[in-house]
């Protein structure tokens, strides 16, 4: 075997925020590049086969590839770097990678404090990873690969970044057959009986550049879609060879060119292509023709990027969105029978109580079927990132031993508000929403019990009394494992 590529195990110390939710479609597509061009490949996806760390490096050497390697989130870091150092211990001659996002904004990070990784790709990875797999096969220089960084006698060396892959089109359609695709289990809000689920992607790139966001670093500030045929495509092949019959489009941008959308919509309904999908879209690239294809093809659900019901929250993260746009979508998108997530943030940079209240006044008049609310976590990269730096908030060495499982192993940033204070508010804001859910028979009973007494009046007094706010804050955070 020339390559084995490793999803870490779920680690619940630290990584508890972030369960398992599929297959991991990015090394199921570095999978398929490699194979495709003729480099044997094998894959490990330890939390689905309840691998630890130590059965996930047996299960390697078993496998005896000459290189392994772990695809990086900031939020799985410990875990990744675990693995590798699990697998180095049982052969110290295997060659060690690591690449992602997280990773790729802090290569000579990685590389001073965690001496037994050989080399980061950086960026996009089919290109640079098949480079690396022909260079290390045939002992040639590594100073040809792109996008790699390495240590050569105590100096980092980084290689020119590689090019993003323009046509997607073109690229195999991952290599799901790696993986036990009928074991994954379905997604905790997804509670349809005689299905199978799976993540995909069809696009890459963000010209948006939020400022707390990595897409835009990481995949560029173009984006590349595939094709609706190419998605259309990979749809069938989940369900012909699987049996996949509900898809979960990860895009940031599915709905970036509308008339791609409506195209796949056609193809799925014209072939009688028997399955549901949700996705994720920007609350203004959504338009009424397109809800209406979307609800005839099979969606039952779109996830928006809203954050903030707060005007000037919204200009700082330079969102490009109105208040009154979120909530017009919100309910066009409820209208035409597909429910609506709101994705928010509490705590962002100068939010202070006025701002986090108008995000609960935003629950309340767009009234959501759902919502996704989390304090504002840092990430490598980001603008955010660069400005708490600069205010001496933090410094790079807080990415070695930062442990949050339940921000994700993200930072939290606030000038305002403590660490509690910002998971207390997102628990409240979770509750909050089942109060004006149209769904609100459907949330969990914790929820319901909490949320009984709220009111209007009631969360304005919560936020806005400091000495209430922290003290509800400290009884959550001991209460934290039964709360939402």
């Amino acid at each position: 075997m020339d390559i084995t590529l490793i999803n870490p195990p779920l680690d619940k110390q630290t990584t508890s925020k972030f369960p398992m939710s599929g297959v991991p479609v990015g090394i199921a597509c570095l999978a398929a590049y490699l194979r495709e061009n003729n480099i044997e490949v094998s894959a490990i996806d330890a939390p689905i086969e309840s691998y630890d760390y130590k059965q996930t490096a047996k299960k390697v050497m078993e496998l005896n590839p000459s290189i392994a390697g772990v695809s990086c989130l900031t939020e799985n870091r410990y875990a990744a770097l675990k693995t590798l150092k699990e697998i180095k211990q049982l052969n110290p001659k295997i060659k060690l990678i690591i690449g992602g996002i997280h990773v790729t904004s802090l290569d000579e990070l990685i590389l001073r404090n965690y001496f037994f990784i050989d080399a980061v790709i950086r960026g996009e990875g089919e290109i640079p990873l098949l480079q690396y797999v022909k260079a290390i096969k045939n002992n040639t220089s590594l100073n040809k690969v792109s996008g790699l960084s390495f240590l050569e006698k105590d100096r980092i060396i980084r290689t020119p970044n590689q090019p993003f892959i323009t046509n997607l089109d073109k690229l195999p359609i991952p290599a799901y057959d790696l993986f036990p695709m009928k074991k994954y289990p379905l997604p905790p809000d997804l509670n349809y009986k005689n299905i199978l689920s799976s993540p995909i992607t069809t696009s890459r790139g963000c010209p948006m550049g939020c400022a707390f966001c990595t897409t835009t670093k990481f995949w560029g500030n173009i984006i590349r879609n595939m094709s609706a045929q190419r998605v259309y495509k990979e749809s069938k092949y989940l369900y012909d060879a699987f049996g996949i019959n509900y898809l979960r489009f990860v895009d940031d941008l599915f709905t970036m060119n509308n008339q791609r959308v409506i195209d796949y919509c056609k193809l799925v309904i014209n072939n009688k292509l028997d399955i549901k999908f949700r996705l994720q879209a920007r609350i203004d690239t959504i338009t009424t023709e397109t809800l209406s294809w979307l609800k005839k093809a099979g969606c039952d659900l779109i996830e928006y990027g809203a954050e903030s019901g707060s005007q000037k929250i919204l200009d700082l993260m330079r969102k490009r969105i109105k208040v009154e746009r979120i909530i017009d979508v919100s309910k066009k998108t409820q209208q035409s029978g597909i429910e609506s997530k709101l994705f928010l943030i509490v705590g962002y940079m100068d939010e202070r109580e006025q701002e986090t209240f108008e995000t609960f006044k935003l629950i309340q008049n767009a009234k959501p079927d759902w919502i996704g609310i989390n304090p504002l976590t840092i990430y490598p990269g980001t603008e955010i990132y660069q400005i708490a730096k600069s205010k001496n908030m933090i410094t790079d060495k807080i990415w070695l031993d930062y442990k949050n499982p339940k921000t994700g192993n993200a930072p939290l940033y606030s000038e305002y508000y403590s660490d509690k204070e910002l998971v207390f508010l997102s628990q409240l804001g979770k509750v909050w929403s089942m109060k004006n859910s149209p769904r609100s028979k459907e949330h969990r009973l914790i929820e319901k019990v909490v949320g009984k007494p709220l009111n209007e009046k009631l969360i304005k007094t919560i936020i806005f009394n400091k000495i209430l706010r922290k003290s509800l804050s400290t009884t959550s955070a001991a209460l934290s494992p039964f709360l939402p």
